[in-house]
């Protein structure tokens, strides 16, 4: 595989790789900039040589395979199978996964909006606060986005703001595999529970601080 890091090394936050030579990851991705990076791997946007006109834009994550033990190796590629199953407007598409050499890779639908944790910074550091209805409607999203996947026995661990995106202004849940953030733990009736318990929380949390 190519070491496309070693082309971004010199990279900081989202400045684009203009002035490398293009970079083909599986004979398919133009690597285009560093998104940033973390304990589970570096992130980039990318553009799908064999997409559609208007969604050539897509998100790689790289994983290295030499740390993870074998076990979770593994279990990302069961996640990742099973990812690639949803289908809901309020989570981030799963497009493919692969291994090539000594890295594992994922790719995603990209959101342009960043993160919602991101957005909220924005407007602190700006002093303004976010409509009711938008809120609402965004949390009315999310609720969608965990239902489905409590429907289906998928449970989020790990379910926050900085893993929830913005597309078009709306709301995105990233259920990225190799991060630990999901698995399957539930039994449908379950996470149907699970699901209305959390309504029943962020409407008690809101009524009590004044959102609602």
């Amino acid at each position: 595989m190519l070491k496309f890091q070693e082309a971004a090394k010199c990279v900081s936050g989202s400045t684009a790789i203009s002035t490398y030579p293009k970079t083909l990851i599986a004979r398919r991705y133009v690597l285009q900039q560093k998104l940033g990076s973390g304990s589970f791997g570096t992130v980039y946007l990318v553009s799908d040589k064999k997409a559609k006109r208007g969604e050539e834009l897509k998100v790689l994550k790289e994983i290295s395979v030499g740390e993870l033990n074998p076990n979770e190796t593994v279990q990302a590629n069961l996640e990742a199978q099973l990812l690639s199953k949803l289908d809901h407007p309020a989570i981030v598409k799963f497009h493919a996964s692969f291994v090539e050499q000594d890295n594992f890779c994922i790719i995603t639908e990209y959101c342009e909006g960043r993160d919602l944790d991101d957005k909220i910074q924005e407007y602190k550091q700006a002093g303004k606060i976010f409509p009711e209805n938008q809120i609402i409607e965004w949390f009315i999203q999310l609720l969608l986005g965990v239902d489905y996947m409590h429907e289906r026995r998928i449970l989020h661990r790990d379910l926050k703001s900085k893993n929830v995106f913005l597309k078009n202004n709306l709301l995105k849940i990233a259920t990225g595999s190799s991060n630990h953030h999901i698995g399957c733990t539930w039994g449908r009736k379950e996470g149907r529970n699970k699901s209305v318990q959390l309504v029943r929380r962020f409407w008690s949390f809101s009524t009590s601080n004044g959102i609602l």
